[in-house]
């Protein structure tokens, strides 16, 4: 024998030796114990109706020393929600879905059906079992969407805790924080324009008041910007100024234009108040966004919409809300013989119910 196969050796038995009292390397590759029934099966289907029962085929062996007594089938039970609400008080232009999903083990294994070893016919070496589980009527699925009148009670069982509140935190955000309200420019104006403010609410943040019998063609006209570049739509200019390395926009007056020759300046065009309706070069004509200062006063304005209402599909006279509860199970065939001896299948299988 090679030296180095000696020395392999050597090294080997002594790492065993000296290991002995801590690991015990023979019981990692050696069988201990009493062998356990070997068992394996399959079902006649992985979908089952809530209230009623799968069927299975089950096959087992046992130690010739051994008796079989019974096999079992047992299965843990698992629970899984998908809760969303679609914005749509701002039309397209503020197509926010906001979802919560949650997957929990309800019950842990247990042995839900029982099969004498007297009911399984002998083939060969193994013993064959037919046999059917049953399923209880209360995991029947659960769906609750596009509901026609607004449930709370519902709302609050379905859904879970700070669900609405995180909805209204970004809807709002997206319409009124400085970084995207550009961006939902749009879906603003919609919601002034078509949600029931109040005078009372509009004049409390120093909106101008409208007129109530005609309140959407009203505030139509005090939300207006100016859509074509004229002369008398000319309101003054700005320029770009950089503070903390971002460009914030200076305007100036007409009379004051002259003064600033030295670098490049765009005009401003009459809008609503509110609104910064000015030449855009990089949009290559007029734009039209809300000024900063007054996107505290539209969070304060849309703060007061109800939860709700933010969801009402008018076209379709629904509140588009979709929740859904499903439950499936993870089943296990198991052995046992006599002497309290269990095998268990390898195999879990899943089976989702309906």
């Amino acid at each position: 024998m090679k030296l180095q196969y000696k020395i392999g050796m050597l090294a080997v038995g002594a790492l065993a030796l000296c290991s002995c009292d801590r690991h015990d390397i023979i019981n990692d590759i050696a069988p201990v114990g009493q062998e356990v029934p070997a068992c394996y099966w399959q079902l006649n289907s992985t979908v089952c109706k809530a209230g009623e029962s799968f069927g299975f085929q089950g096959k087992y062996s046992v130690n010739p020393a051994a008796t079989p007594d019974r096999s079992e089938v047992w299965y843990q039970i698992v629970r899984t929600e998908e809760a969303s609400v679609t914005s749509k008080l701002g039309g397209s232009s503020l197509a926010y879905t906001h979802k919560s999903s949650k997957v929990d083990t309800i019950r842990s294994y247990q042995s839900v059906a029982v099969f004498p070893h007297s009911a399984a016919q002998q083939n060969g070496q193994e013993f064959v079992i037919n046999g059917t589980v049953p399923v209880s009527r209360t995991l029947a699925p659960v769906k609750w969407a596009d509901i026609a009148q607004w449930d709370q009670a519902n709302f609050d069982t379905y859904y879970p805790e700070g669900f609405a509140e995180g909805f209204l935190s970004t809807v709002i955000g997206y319409l009124t924080d400085e970084a995207t309200a550009d961006s939902y420019y749009n879906a603003l104006r919609n919601i002034y324009i078509s949600y029931g403010f109040s005078n009372a609410q509009f004049t409390a943040l120093g909106f101008p008041e409208v007129d109530q019998e005609q309140p959407e063609a009203s505030k139509s006209d005090l939300w207006f910007s100016t859509t074509e570049a004229s002369d008398d739509a000319l309101v003054g200019y700005y320029y770009f100024e950089v503070v903390d390395g971002k460009n914030v926009a200076r305007e100036i007056s007409i009379a004051d234009k002259d003064k600033y020759n030295d670098r490049p300046i765009y005009p401003v065009y009459k809008s609503a108040e509110w609104v910064f309706c000015r030449y855009d070069d990089n949009a290559g004509g007029i734009l039209a966004t809300v000024r900063p200062e007054w996107l505290p006063k539209f969070r304060s304005l849309l703060e007061q919409i109800p939860f709700q209402d933010w969801i009402y599909d008018n076209a379709n006279s629904c509140y588009k809300v979709e929740f859904t509860r499903n439950y499936s199970l993870n089943a296990q065939f198991r052995v046992y013989d006599t002497a309290g001896n269990e095998g268990r299948a390898y195999d879990i299988h899943t089976i989702s119910i309906n």
